[in-house]
This record gives structure tokens, C-alpha cells and sequence, in this order.
């Protein structure tokens, strides 16, 4: 299975906001101490897949929040992407945060359309197809699946507006898996940061970015896209390494 399709399309009024800050502590023994996104599949390392996976689609602005080995893992970076390309901002205090703190960072970037990584995910370049087109609400990928205890879930209803989103949701009343790949569109982005800024003012620097979104599910319509069986998956584990690497053979 081929991890490269060529999307032919005009560059896009949007940019991607990538997170990579984390030390990725269980693929360490895998890892050989290199950030988890420098880990190769095929020939190319998994953040160099994503950002070429942009660029096939047009998106070719980058915000990109580093910290576990800042300099090695923006070099590499900068071997993919020219700097006049991308922004890069350090979460100093990686080791004792989490996504939600990294995403807070970013809030004075997030002026326009944007589309959300975890830099853990290897996806095929055709899953942004879904999501990088105009559209009316802003949109998370789901993958349609039973879930595990750690995996972070969506509740939907019958319109695929989402509900709740997060890990501890009862695994019954789940659609399945958010993937770690989302589209928030700009109009929604004063609400987004206020309650990323509401996060960090009430001790939720270590929780995920999924605890704001959740909140913001309250207020405003972010609607679930399937993945429609498109090879997508997250790397946290071991085990979810070799399977990448089965379902992209390159």
C-alpha cells in the first residue's frame, strides 16, 4: 500500500498547526531516544510524511510546537520545508504538559482557518481531502470503530454533530476514534482560545487539547467526517509501530 498519492490543487488560505513537543516515553524502547516523530516508515520519517501530505493538498504554512530535543527535531524539519515556511514554538516545560498546554502556545498564530496534527499520525495524503476543502463547520476525522480505554473517543448524534469528545467517554455510547486530525475553521477561534486559556487557568496544562475542544462541542457545531476505511493510525505504542509499518510499506 502506497503512503503517497499526488493531490494536484491550488495552494490553500489555511495552515497546519503541528504538535511534537512530547519525548513519546512509550516508543522509547523502539525510539533509540529520537523524537517520536523523527521515527522513520519507509524511507521517510513520520512528521515528513505529514508535511508532505500537506503540500500535496495545498497547505504550505506551518505552526509547529517542538520541545523534547527542539534543535534535532527542527533540523530535520527544516530538511522537508524551507523556514520562511513554517513557525516554531518551544514549550519549554514539555516534560510535565500535554497537548492542551502545546495548542495554548500557538493561540496568537490561530488566526485564520487551520488544520490540527498530532505528529504521531501517519495518514495517506487523500484523508486531508476530507477536510481541507471550505466548509460550513469546523470538522474532526473519525475513525468508526469499537475503542479501547485509551484511545480518544466521540459521542455523536444522527447529524454527526459531536457531543462529547475524550478518552474516559463510556466506550458503548462511542462512534468511534478521533484520530488526531481536525479542521477548525476561524470563525469558531476566539471560543476555541478562550477555553484553551480556561484550560491552562485551571490546572489542565497536562491534560489533552480534546478537554477544550470538548467544551467548545457546547457551544458550537463541530461535526464528526469518517475516515471511510482510508488507512490512518496513531503511534503510541510498540505494537501500533510494526502495524504502521505494515499498513504502509513503501
Amino acid at each position: 500500500m502506497k503512503l503517497k498519492k499526488k493531490l494536484i490543487l491550488k495552494e490553500k488560505n489555511m495552515k497546519a498547526v503541528i504538535l511534537a513537543a512530547g519525548m513519546g516515553n512509550r516508543l522509547k524502547e523502539v525510539s533509540e531516544g529520537l523524537p517520536k516523530s523523527m521515527i522513520k516508515i519507509g524511507k521517510s520519517s513520520i512528521i515528513h510524511h505529514q508535511l508532505e501530505s500537506c503540500m500535496n493538498v495545498g497547505i504550505k504554512n506551518f505552526v509547529i510546537v517542538l520541545g523534547y530535543k527542539y534543535e534535532q527535531l527542527k533540523k530535520h524539519i527544516l530538511e522537508k520545508i524551507s523556514s520562511d515556511q513554517v513557525t516554531f514554538i518551544e514549550n519549554s516545560i514539555f516534560a510535565t504538559t500535554n497537548t492542551l498546554h502545546s495548542l495554548w502556545l500557538t493561540r496568537e498564530y490561530l488566526d485564520e482557518d487551520f488544520i490540527y496534527f498530532n505528529a504521531d499520525v501517519l495518514f495517506q495524503s487523500g484523508l486531508l481531502k476530507k477536510i481541507s476543502e471550505p466548509s460550513e463547520y469546523s470538522q474532526l476525522l473519525l475513525e468508526t470503530k469499537s475503542c479501547a480505554e485509551e484511545e480518544v473517543k466521540m459521542i455523536i448524534d444522527e447529524d454527526m454533530r459531536i457531543l462529547e469528545i475524550s478518552k474516559t467517554l463510556h466506550i458503548p455510547n462511542c462512534a468511534g476514534e478521533f484520530i488526531g486530525i481536525g479542521k477548525f475553521n476561524k470563525d469558531i477561534l476566539d471560543r476555541f482560545v478562550h477555553y484553551l486559556q480556561f484550560g491552562v487557568d485551571n490546572g489542565q496544562s497536562n491534560n489533552y487539547f480534546e478537554y477544550a475542544v470538548d467544551l467548545l462541542a457546547k457551544d458550537e457545531v463541530l461535526k464528526a467526517i469518517p475516515t471511510d476505511g482510508v488507512p490512518c493510525i496513531e503511534i503510541d505504542f510498540p505494537e501500533d509501530l510494526a502495524k504502521a509499518k505494515e499498513m504502509f510499506s513503501l
